[in-house]
Parts: structure tokens; C-alpha cells; sequence
């Protein structure tokens, strides 16, 4: 590891064997150019030199800023796991900013431990169950997803992750600046982001229709006036994802969930449908779902494809939330909707400009 003289602004945590001269470098080379000082982590120091473990805690603790780069084999590091635990007790303890880039993997199977991640974790010794809830924990953050983001393109995530990283500095900075201001630009730049006013949640399966009726929907709301939640916020990397989710939900007048045929295999989703069904029962928010190319039979029945696909959630999480999610999919079922294919034989333009009109018409005489 390099010598640590000083303090630094980011802290890279990264597998070298996956990405020593691509996304790694060029991320590295662009903070640099940009006037961050980054400290790189070095998996070739073995984790069993307990100089070296108290050197990589010390260094992290005197960064500002952690970006732990997930990719395929970051789990099979021992020294890039203890990495991790590190960035993440130090999230726990000091409110460290901690700004994930999960690289080529899913997050699901990151949070679940499948795949490789489970490969590498197959014993259950307390050194091996820390790293495990800090991959746990770092899958609630919300990060940039590398095969998503900016359509896959490496040099516009690099500049991404650059930009935020100079936000932050600069708003830690200004946080050190004397009590009187910095709590002042705190108080109000999260009040700011707090009020902006969003009164619709729109939940959907991203893959399913991200780039058709989701964002046709989305423009056409927001172009309507309409304040919309947007998931791709950058105030929310490094946020706890569930919680903001959850917060939006609570403050929106309508959520509008998008029931596409592969939505109950995704717990992001899953999730969200109980939070809304939760605040139509205590609050009396009104949801509205649109049915996308599926039967609504098929959503309150859990049958077809949504019995197919909300199965193996049965294994992964506990049986009360697995219970909640089925409730959540069969009360929604039971609600009036748009069935996308009974809409003008499934032009989706028509179903957006009706979606538009109820939602106008519902905040304007609630």
C-alpha cells in the first residue's frame, strides 16, 4: 500500500485482477485531473499482516469520501472484503459518505449473496459473517449500476461519479465552515430537497419498461406539471435507498405502479407495492395501476407468470415479508386499472394521455 502522509478525499476500493487498467484507472486518472486526492486500495497486500490492517482502517477513516467498486470477483478477495467491512463500519460510526459502483454484477445478488458472491462465502466463521452483512449493507446503498447507467458507456459513469464527488467535497467543506453557515446551507439545501413537491410515485420493473411506457409516462406527467418521484435523483447515490423509497411513497398523493409480467421478481419492487398498499390503507393514498401487457386476474391470483416469478422469494427473505408481498400483488389486483392491451388495442400514446387526465383530474379535486 503507498505511503499515507496526509489526508485524502476518496478512498478506491477495488479487486485489481478485474479492472487494474480500464473503468479503475480512468476513474482514478479523472479525480486526479479533476484536483481530488484519492488513495487506491492494493489487494496484493496480504490481509494477515495486522500493520497492514491498521494502516487500510486509518486510511479510510481519514478519507472523506469511500468508493467501493463491486465487480465479479471482489467477494473472492479476502483483503477487498475486509476493505469493505472497513468502509462500512466507518459508514455506521462516523457517517462516512460511502458512493458504490456495482461493476457487471446485480444487486440483488450482491444483497442475497447468490452467485459468485455466494460461491466465495460458503463457511460461517464470525470473520466471514461480518463480510457478509457489509455486502449485505452496501447493497442498500444507492449506487451507480454500471451496465445501466449512461446505457453501459464507462467514460459518461466515470464523469458521473466524478461529479458527485466534487459535490460532496464541496458540501463537506462548507459543513466545516463556521457553525452558523454550514448549518444554514444544510438546513436549507435539505429542506429544498425535502419540499420539492412530487405527488405522483411511478413504480416499475426497470428492464420491463423503463424506456417505453415508464418514461413516456414520466415526461408526460411531469410536462403536465405534475411533480413525479425520479428514481435517478443523484442526491440519492449514497443514500439508504429503501428508506428514501419508502419517505417518497409517504409524501406522494398517487402512486402509479407499473404491472409488467416479470414486476414480482424483483424485491425493489415487491417492496414498494406493499409500502403503497400500506399508505392506501392508513393514509388513503389512492393508487392507480396500470396492468402492462398481463391479465389482472393473473396479479390477484398470483397465478401465470407472477406465481412463477414471486416463488423464489420464498427462500430468500422471511415468511412475513414473503406473505406481505403476496397480500400487496393480490389487493392491487383487485383495483381498478388500465389494462395497457384493452386501450386502444394497446397504443400505449392513448394510455399515457388517459393516465395523464385521471392523475390531473385526482389532484386537482381530491
Amino acid at each position: 500500500m503507498e505511503a499515507l502522509p496526509t489526508r485524502y478525499d476518496v478512498f478506491l476500493s477495488f479487486r485489481g485482477a478485474d479492472d487494474r487498467t480500464g473503468f479503475v484507472y480512468h476513474l482514478y486518472k479523472r479525480l486526479l485531473d479533476s484536483g481530488v486526492r484519492v488513495s487506491r486500495s492494493d489487494c496484493a497486500l496480504p490481509v494477515r499482516k495486522e500493520k497492514g490492517r491498521e494502516q487500510l482502517v486509518w486510511a479510510i477513516s481519514r478519507c472523506k469520501i469511500a468508493i467501493p467498486i463491486i465487480s465479479r470477483g471482489y467477494a473472492s478477495s479476502t483483503w477487498c472484503l475486509e476493505e469493505l467491512a472497513a468502509i462500512m463500519d466507518c459508514r455506521r460510526r462516523d457517517d462516512k459518505l460511502v458512493l458504490p459502483v456495482f461493476y457487471n454484477v446485480a444487486v440483488v445478488d450482491l444483497g442475497r449473496r447468490r452467485g459468485d458472491f455466494d460461491d466465495e462465502m460458503k463457511c460461517s466463521s464470525e470473520e466471514v459473517l461480518k463480510w457478509q452483512e457489509a455486502l449485505t449493507s452496501v447493497a442498500r446503498i444507492r449506487g451507480w449500476i454500471s451496465q445501466s447507467t449512461a446505457d453501459g458507456h464507462e467514460g459518461e459513469l466515470v464523469q458521473m461519479v466524478v461529479a458527485k464527488v466534487l459535490s460532496e467535497l464541496k458540501r463537506i467543506w462548507i459543513q466545516r465552515l463556521p457553525l452558523s453557515i454550514g448549518l444554514a446551507y444544510l438546513f436549507f439545501s435539505e429542506r429544498k430537497r425535502r419540499e420539492t413537491k412530487c405527488q405522483v410515485f411511478l413504480a416499475f420493473r426497470g428492464p420491463d419498461t423503463q424506456y417505453n411506457l415508464a418514461h413516456y409516462l414520466y415526461v408526460s406527467l411531469m410536462a403536465s406539471g405534475i411533480g413525479v418521484f425520479n428514481h435517478d435523483d443523484p442526491s440519492l447515490i449514497g443514500k439508504d435507498f429503501s428508506n428514501e423509497i419508502s419517505n417518497a411513497i409517504d409524501r406522494c398523493e398517487i402512486s402509479i405502479p407499473i404491472l409488467s409480467s416479470n414486476y414480482s421478481s424483483s424485491p425493489w419492487c415487491l417492496e414498494e407495492l406493499a409500502r403503497m398498499v400500506d399508505c392506501k390503507r392508513t393514509k388513503g393514498q389512492m393508487i392507480l395501476p396500470i396492468f402492462y401487457k398481463v391479465d389482472p386476474s393473473h396479479v390477484r391470483d398470483l397465478s401465470h407468470c407472477f406465481e412463477e416469478s414471486i416463488l423464489p422469494h420464498k427462500e430468500l427473505v422471511d415468511g412475513s415479508t414473503y406473505d406481505r408481498w403476496k397480500r400487496a400483488l393480490k389487493e392491487i389486483g383487485s383495483l381498478e386499472g388500465w389494462v395497457s392491451e384493452k386501450v386502444a388495442n394497446g397504443h400505449e400514446e392513448v394510455l399515457v394521455k388517459q393516465v395523464v387526465e385521471e392523475v390531473s383530474r385526482l389532484l386537482n379535486n381530491p
